[in-house]
């Protein structure tokens, strides 16, 4: 059996290959951090956020204005300023399915934790089950959450170079 003649050996090429990964992403590290130091130039170290939009959620299904309460779908500790705008009841009391019923604001409460109750119910009553909501709500962020963000790449790449030495042993 005849052995095919291989041009170069199986080191130099795979040598080779692995130079050009790592010149790849030694390029695109540079063009990272030439970026970060732009951006850190035009924002500083922190974006400040003072963001608190208004949400507003129209005909909420599935609601019901009893005594236990219901609580607003998806309902979180960022909400505040909540308020009803309406509560459509799917039936007239007595007048039986299908009659669409404005329930007057007198007779619900919206606590500041998100629960609908019924005011006026002494009872457990599924007089008003099956409503629909709308109500609106202030939805605040947290600037703390998003400082820092050049400081912590920065910090992570320093990181990552100060150990390259340890994972190129590795390699």
């Amino acid at each position: 059996m005849k052995l095919q003649n291989r041009n170069g050996v199986l080191g130099l090429e795979t040598a080779k290959q692995v130079m050009v990964t790592f010149l790849i992403l030694a390029v695109t590290a540079i063009a990272v951090l030439l970026s970060l130091t732009a951006l850190d130039d035009s924002i500083g170290d922190t974006i400040d956020i003072s963001l608190s939009p208004t949400v507003t959620v129209l005909n909420e299904t599935g609601a019901y204005v009893n005594i236990s309460g219901y609580t607003l779908s998806g309902y979180n500790s960022t909400w505040s300023s909540m308020s009803v705008d309406a509560v459509w009841a799917n039936a007239i009391p007595g007048a039986g399915v299908g009659t669409p019923y404005l329930i007057p604001s007198a007779n619900y409460t919206l606590s500041s934790v998100g629960v609908l109750t019924n005011a006026t119910q002494v009872d457990n009553s599924t007089e008003y089950d099956n409503a629909n909501v709308s109500y609106n709500y202030l939805f605040s962020i947290d600037s703390g959450t998003v400082t820092s963000i050049i400081g912590n790449i920065s910090a992570g790449l320093v990181t990552f170079f100060a150990s390259t030495g340890t994972i190129f042993s590795i390699l």
